[in-house]
């Protein structure tokens, strides 16, 4: 697709769908989404979702389909074939360990979103939780969000250890129940009232994943 329209973004998209609904396939994995319409009534957006398991990578390409930067942490990189697949879609890998570098990696996905029209997808507790209890959400997803001037859309994904549990390596058949909640303007936030946005939207993930 990319050598034949000239176009990078085409063939991005054109990958994701066919990696999403191809992964699905094999996997046996099916969504069952409410609030579907707040993925395409906002865009571009930061999509925030809590992160459970691997599957989460299929489960987010297959919601989002187009015109994503994703984030992530260098070490998927080594991951077999998906490292690399996420690589190629020009997922961007933040050295947590380096805050000077994931500080340049967020000043990039600002500049993906505000020139490029591109949304990004970002996990902010930063690591798997392998329960219904939330880590603590990190800042990042939040301050690119006010920087590139878009909403937040909160993703909670209720059960995706069901397909891919904890130290098993083999995905297995599942439906996945996912609530896509309505986009959070940033626009009006100021810094110092930062971390109490960022708690109020961790107990809206809270609270459904309490139902």
């Amino acid at each position: 697709i990319w050598a034949l329209t000239g176009s990078k973004t085409q063939g991005l998209n054109f990958s994701m769908s066919l990696f999403a609904d191809l992964a699905s396939a094999l996997i046996g994995l099916n969504l069952e989404v409410e609030g579907e319409h707040h993925l395409w009534s906002q865009r571009p957006a930061v999509f925030i979702f809590n992160h459970q398991s691997q599957a989460d990578v299929v489960i987010i390409a297959r919601l989002l389909r187009r015109d994503i930067a994703a984030v992530g942490k260098k070490e998927i990189a080594r991951v077999p074939v998906l490292g690399r697949i996420m690589q190629f879609a020009g997922t961007v890998l933040i050295d947590r360990s380096n805050p000077q570098k994931a500080i340049e990696s967020l000043n990039e996905l600002v500049r993906t979103s505000k020139v490029e029209g591109k949304s990004v997808a970002i996990a902010p507790e930063g690591t798997r939780t392998v329960s219904k209890h939330l880590a603590p959400f990190k800042k990042g997803a939040f301050h690119l969000a006010m920087k590139a001037g878009v909403p937040i859309v909160p993703i909670v994904i209720r059960n995706a250890l069901d397909v891919s549990p904890k130290g098993d390596m083999l995905m297995h058949p599942a439906t996945v129940a996912v609530e896509v909640l309505p986009p959070i303007d940033t626009n009006d936030w100021q810094e110092s009232e930062l971390e109490m946005h960022i708690a109020d939207i961790r107990q809206q993930f809270q609270a459904v994943l309490d139902e």
